[in-house]
């Protein structure tokens, strides 16, 4: 196009007109195009307002109807569409409200959704998880919300109200067949229970596949059912929830193919052989000293069908035990793996002719004392308090970590301050100077000076601003025993100054759900900000969960809470030799990352092993002292004398933070102890001043004579692990990227801190220290037994009985016993603290296998019985059972009891 010379010789104010009017009429032709373009749009667009009257939905949440407060719930939404094809959003939330469940008086923030597809005519079941944490309000049930792709809401419907099982109750959870079983459990009355145990069914299809699920479940039954058909993920999330805790029972009798074809063998403790018919005048309730050789009680009326076995060891298993057998055949084996433990009956008590057999429940019972053991004793009566996300009322110190540091920014722009100070002071001075011209430079320095620093201070808040951006994470990773797949505890810290709604992306398959702040209230280094509970929209998809939160705050840091299974890339193993009182391990790391700072962890023992490269092997042989438990430091303040910090290292109350990431992980290991976060209701650490179990805290109100006792729980150990391999993984087990925010991958710190339980053989001369062998409770007979603390008791009347189990070895001599029961009243501080009257007031037996009675079992000054006939104690597996109880009906206090060896093993 040409132009002419006239255009050129406009006025510079008729060329602004003009190029104003062409401004304008492209925008008239802009919009024009735009209102087309809306005005044709809804016949482009899915009639999805249409569907409002041809979508229905039914709401089922929990399993059968029965659900935890402060668990992952599964809610289940059904929805039929009777008229044409449909895409949109299903969002579950939670709500409060009255006694029934239509009545809503508040919503949960936080929205937990899925896309949907639906052909027409079609029905659909969708599965979503939402925790049931709303704040300080009383949830009532779950809103399901029907959107289309616009976000327009097409229809609503709220879950029926179900039961909630109480906090402290059992929940039994049944893969069976037989119809006898659920009305055999619920018959069973368990001491410290609201109600009877409560039991729900479970099939291929309701079978969880998220660990974080099943926890709702204290016991699973396992019994003639056709485990081929639940999945591969189905199994490796129920052998992730046993090394987690969970109890599993299987059964086995004449369907013991059925259900036991398709277990992997690392969830089955014995190698089955056939079927056999039980032999006459076996007693089945002696396990737990109830043995009378007058009582016929407990021997079924007729011979039911046997499944034959023996026992096998294997590195998934620790300690497995034959607890009944007759004729040499196991008819009760438990092995233990990680913190939780497999039974195998070889007969079936809901199956003919048990079935109508009056002991079956009782039979059931027993083994659920016995199983449960530990939270029986936590009494109906003690306050408890939701543990909160990944149990955060028990281990808050973590959320220090995730506090990003912002030093570098303000280094920057302190040298930008001093910077600015040199440009008008002494530079400007010497400019003058030079010149002459005092006028002439004194203005242009001074402008120069305010221009150039006004645009570099932009730059650096700029540049601060996106690098603020920042997610830490610490990651809490508990290996099965197996070493091939583990749970993943994961909590993040998103800061975004003041970026208007954050769009986290979190790779993989997990549950994730913001921390709220009523959690976060005695943590005083978070900003105000950050004690609001935010609101949030998960979104599940097949390879990511999407997290949109509204970040309405400057500066502000939203906690995250993200659980998460997996199996491993490669394998990570150990094994140990208890020999001559010398500790002899192999560690192998196959895994696909280095390790850093690994122990191997006994109770008040740590074995520094140090670094592990990939596919590195470790033997090592290293000396273990014996040590009194009483006057022991925790795990995590020998770690940090051990490396030269002070004991309960933890910077962060200081206002600092760890200068090395040796002092990073010392003082994670202090947060995992209780440092660093203190419960008003727990009146300190909850870790130390309360019961912690099953997603609950319970202040029990019970004194003992030392609050500062130590005893003998340990958070950096695994409950009823033989030894525990801790350490940090130098990048993530996954094998995946980091999170993203707002597509972008962050700034910040990322700790991968690891746990792992190990098995131990014995072999030569056997010096085992009163801490390695400790008492199980497997029997209740009292109306007011108690649990105060972890591993801390107290009655008045009846008896708790315990079993002690020796090592698992095939040729084993033992040249004496000693057991020592702490008593916590005349010793305090530890057995032999003191001296005073014998056994003080606890009166304590032992079970005599050989005339199959109980034997008065005298104390010593120190707490402790020895006897050198160990053969009549030990029974026929290995299994000492002893009972404790007051002497007088007062209220006595005691420990767990604690069990020394001497002897020899061979190999």
């Amino acid at each position: 196009m040409r132009i002419s010379q006239r255009d050129w010789l406009l006025t510079p104010i008729t060329r602004q007109k003009a190029a104003l009017f062409s401004v304008v009429g492209i925008s008239m032709v802009a919009l024009l195009l735009l209102t087309l373009h809306y005005c044709m749009a809804p016949a482009l667009l899915p009639r999805s307002s249409n569907n409002a009257n041809n979508l229905t939905i039914a709401v089922d949440a929990g399993f059968d109807n029965t659900y935890r407060s402060g668990y992952w719930t599964p809610v289940h939404v059904t929805i039929n569409n009777s008229g044409p094809a449909f895409q949109g959003t299903l969002a579950v939330q939670t709500f409060s409200g009255g006694s029934m469940a239509q009545h809503i008086d508040a919503l949960s923030p936080w929205s937990f959704n899925q896309s949907i597809a639906l052909a027409q005519g079609t029905q659909k079941q969708y599965t979503l998880y939402a925790p049931r944490y709303s704040g300080n309000l009383l949830t009532r049930g779950f809103l399901a919300t029907i959107s289309d792709e616009n976000g327009k809401t097409i229809n609503q419907q709220v879950s029926r109200q179900g039961y909630e099982v109480q906090a402290g109750d059992t929940l039994v959870g049944i893969l069976s067949d037989d119809t006898a079983l659920s009305a055999q459990l619920t018959k069973i009355t368990l001491i410290n229970q609201s109600t009877s145990v409560n039991v729900t069914h479970l099939d291929a299809r309701t079978m969880p596949t998220l660990e974080a699920v099943l926890e709702n479940f204290d016991v699973i039954v396992l019994d003639n059912f056709a485990t081929n058909t639940l999945n591969i993920q189905q199994l490796e999330t129920l052998q992730t929830w046993v090394n987690r805790g969970g109890i599993l029972l299987e059964v086995g009798g004449l369907s013991w193919q059925r259900t036991f074809t398709g277990l992997p063998s690392t969830l089955l403790p014995v190698t089955m052989q056939g079927l056999s018919l039980l032999p006459a005048q076996t007693h089945l309730l002696s396990f737990n000293g109830d043995f009378s050789a007058t009582s016929t009680s407990d021997i079924p009326p007729l011979q039911p069908t046997i499944s034959t076995a023996t026992i096998h060891q294997q590195s998934a298993f620790s300690n497995s035990k034959t607890i009944v057998s007759e004729n040499n055949i196991p008819l009760i084996v438990q092995g233990h793996q990680g913190a939780g433990s497999i039974v195998y009956l070889a007969f079936d008590p809901a199956a003919l002719p048990l079935d109508t057999w009056s002991v079956s429940p009782s039979l059931w019972q027993a083994l659920l004392q016995r199983t449960l053991s530990d939270r029986l004793l936590i009494a109906s009566g003690a306050q408890n308090y939701d543990g909160g996300p990944g149990q955060i009322l028990t281990r808050g110190g973590i959320v220090n970590f995730l506090l990003p540091d912002m030093s570098s920014g303000t280094f920057q722009l302190f040298l930008l301050l001093i910077g600015y100070l040199l440009c008008l002071g002494p530079i400007r001075l010497w400019m003058v100077r030079k010149h002459h011209q005092a006028r002439f430079w004194h203005w242009r320095v001074i402008l120069s000076s305010i221009l150039i620093f006004s645009l570099l201070s932009y730059g650096v808040a700029y540049y601060q601003k996106n690098r603020a951006v920042n997610s830490n994470s610490v990651s809490l990773i508990q290996i099965n025993q197996n070493g091939n797949a583990a749970h993943i505890t994961t909590y993040l810290g998103i800061l975004s100054p003041n970026q208007g709604n954050v769009q986290l992306q979190i790779p993989g398959t997990n549950l994730t759900e913001p921390i709220d702040g009523q959690y976060l209230t005695s943590n005083t280094t978070l900003p105000a900000q950050s004690m609001n509970s935010i609101a949030a929209r998960i979104t599940y998809t097949n390879k990511t969960t999407d997290v949109v939160m509204n970040n309405s705050h400057l500066w502000s840091m939203d906690p995250m809470f993200s659980e998460q299974d997996l199996q491993l890339q490669g394998n990570l193993t150990g094994h140990l030799t208890l020999r001559d009182n010398h500790v002899l391990g192999v560690i192998h790391n196959n895994l696909h990352t280095t390790l850093s700072d690994t122990y191997v962890l006994f109770p008040h023992t740590a074995i520094p092993l140090g670094h592990f490269a990939i596919n590195q092997t470790r033997s090592f042989d290293i000396q273990l002292k014996s040590t009194i438990p009483a006057l022991e430091q925790t795990l995590a303040e020998q770690i940090a004398r051990q490396t030269g910090l002070p004991g309960q290292y933890f910077p962060y109350q200081q206002k600092k933070q760890p200068a090395t990431p040796l002092q990073q992980h010392v003082a994670l290991l202090s947060a995992l102890s209780g440092v660093g976060y203190n419960y008003a209701a727990c009146e300190g650490s909850c870790l130390t001043h309360a019961i912690a179990n099953k997603g609950n805290i319970y202040v029990t109100g019970g004194q003992i004579p030392d609050p500062n006792m130590k005893n003998d729980y340990d958070p950096l150990l695994i409950p009823g692990a033989q030894a525990t391999l801790i350490g940090w993984a130098d990048s993530p087990l996954n094998g995946q990227q980091e999170p993203t925010i707002n597509n972008l991958t962050p700034h910040g710190q990322h700790i991968n801190f690891l746990q792992m339980p190990l098995s131990m053989d014995f072999t030569g001369l056997m010096t085992i220290p009163q801490d390695v062998v400790v008492g199980n409770i497997i029997g209740i007979n009292s109306y007011d037994a108690g649990a105060i603390l972890p591993g801390a008791y107290t009655l008045s009347t009846g008896n708790v009985r315990f079993e002690l189990p020796l090592p698992a070895t095939s040729h084993i001599s033992i040249r004496s016993i000693t057991i020592t029961i702490p008593n916590l009243i005349t010793h305090p501080a530890g057995p032999g603290s003191s001296t005073t009257a014998r056994g003080g007031n606890i009166r304590a037996k032992i079970y005599n296998w050989q005339s199959q009675k109980w034997e008065g079992m005298p104390l010593a000054s120190d707490d402790t019985f020895t006897t050198q006939q160990p053969e009549t104690y030990t029974g026929l597996y290995g299994r000492i059972l002893m009972q404790i109880s007051s002497k007088t009906s007062t209220a006595i206090y005691f420990g767990k009891p604690l069990l020394s060896i001497s002897g020899n093993a061979l190999p």
